[in-house]
């Protein structure tokens, strides 16, 4: 009987390791979230900060405030967490929207009308917002939850984003 029990208590401890290796493997293997993406204020105050993986992008989407349509911009960032533009989704043409294409970038027509230029990578020294009173501006990290920056930072704000 004490045999058996022995035996039982090896066999479990066994499983035990092995489900403990698997998921230590499991855990070092995935994309996990060591950087932040983090929004300061006018002041260099830190209003808010959320994980990112070294391999997501971010999207900025608000209202353009003078041709009134949409813009989307996403971002992603190298491993020395310099942010790139990498996409801009626009309806109109207005002033601060692209007109034109660089290298290697393409310009394409989405169903909705949208303009969108691709295949973008321009380093972006210092990504800066002004948040109007009239329209939200919305932060998703991937294609993830909205986040609503005016939550975060208030109407009429100027803040800035960085990845440490």
């Amino acid at each position: 009987m004490f045999n058996k029990f022995i035996s039982y208590i090896k066999f479990k401890t066994f499983h035990a390791i092995v489900l403990y290796t698997m998921a230590l493997f499991f855990l070092t293997s995935c994309n996990v979230a060591n950087n932040q993406l983090i929004i300061y204020n006018n002041d260099n105050k830190v209003i808010a900060s959320f994980p990112i993986n070294k391999n997501d992008f971010f999207s900025i989407g608000f209202i353009h405030s003078v041709n009134n349509s949409p813009v989307i911009e996403y971002y992603n960032f190298d491993k020395n967490k310099n942010l790139y533009v990498f996409k801009t989704i626009y309806y109109n043409y207005g002033a601060g929207v692209e007109t034109s294409i660089q290298d290697n970038e393409v310009l394409k027509y989405g169903d909705d009308g949208s303009m969108i230029i691709d295949n973008m990578h321009r380093k972006i020294e210092n990504l800066t917002y002004y948040l109007s009173s009239i329209h939200d501006h919305i932060l998703k990290i991937n294609d993830g939850n909205e986040i609503s920056l005016w939550k975060y930072c208030g109407k009429n704000s100027i803040i800035t984003i960085k990845i440490k």
